[in-house]
């Protein structure tokens, strides 16, 4: 599969500034269509629940202040937008060019965000997306865009490093969501300098090494080196360390190869990579 478009959510927050600087550098790199979306909420949906005792005054007071908010955050969002294509140098265009070069467009559409994300991303090759967990709505878009889109998504670091998927790392177990991650990160494999398979521990039996892995590669034009790491007790700072020693800028991640539930309640690999990892994460569920 070709990366030929991608969808970045912005939400009129700090996370906007890093999506965006991140959705470009993928867009120039694949010749790709970015749409930058903005959803705006539904007044009736951003106040709380209506009680008896409340009167028409304060709930119209509500629905002006959610209005006025949500007018705040499309105006930083679009400002992040078109500060990223004076920046990038990218066209901007609603149709599809003769040409093959990026373009960019800018959507609004208006609901609950995280389902318009889900709805709009699965019509999408990649989905940019930036997490911060201390905000609730940004945690529920962005598991909306990794759990209920099909696509693979590319989770914009705090800092944007200097370059993205020229060293490219894949955290391999031999799992079905690992199989997906590469399968849908082959465009990048194929265009990075460098890809490196880790294995953390024993892989388990019955499944393929990463050896087995970097062989199927060569029939894609991809040469990987094989990095088995025998540390057990912590598997996300194990993938961290290798990441570091091979300079990897970009790391292909499968997630929630266990019970999402359980990893969310006890902890698990995919949420201490989102919590600890300062690189960009291709993500596939």
């Amino acid at each position: 599969m070709a990366i030929r478009t991608i969808l970045a959510p912005v939400a009129g927050t700090a996370i906007d500034e890093r999506v965006m600087e991140t959705a470009f550098r993928m867009a120039k790199r694949f010749d790709a269509h970015l749409e930058a979306l903005f959803v705006a909420a539904e007044p009736q949906d951003a106040i709380p629940i209506v009680g008896e005792g409340m009167s028409g005054l304060i709930i119209e007071e509500m629905i002006r202040a959610a209005e006025n908010e949500t007018e705040k955050r499309e105006v930083s969002g679009k400002a992040s937008f078109e500060a990223a294509v004076k920046a990038s140098g990218v066209e901007t265009s609603d149709t599809p060019s003769r040409e093959t070069k990026p373009t960019c467009a800018w959507r609004k559409d208006s609901g609950r965000e995280d389902e318009t994300v889900a709805r709009r991303g699965r019509l999408f090759d990649l989905v940019v997306i930036g997490r911060d967990p201390k905000e609730a709505s940004a945690s529920l878009t962005f598991d909306a865009a990794l759990m209920e889109t099909g696509r693979p998504i590319l989770v914009a670091p705090e800092t944007a490093p200097a370059t993205v998927g020229e060293k490219v790392m894949i955290a391999w177990n031999g799992g079905v969501e690992a199989a997906r991650a590469v399968t849908s990160a082959m465009p990048l494999l194929r265009s990075a300098k460098e890809v490196t398979i880790v294995s953390i521990g024993d892989v388990p039996y019955g499944r393929a090494c990463g050896k087995a892995l970097a062989e199927q590669f060569r029939w894609h034009g991809v040469e990987a080196r094989v990095v088995d790491n025998t540390e057990t007790s912590n598997v996300a700072n194990a993938l961290i360390s290798e990441a570091e020693k091979c300079g990897a800028d970009t790391i292909v991640l499968g997630a929630y190869s266990h019970s999402r539930f359980k990893e969310m309640i006890l902890g698990g690999v995919t949420q201490d990579m989102l919590a600890k990892c300062t690189l960009p994460l291709w993500i596939m569920h």
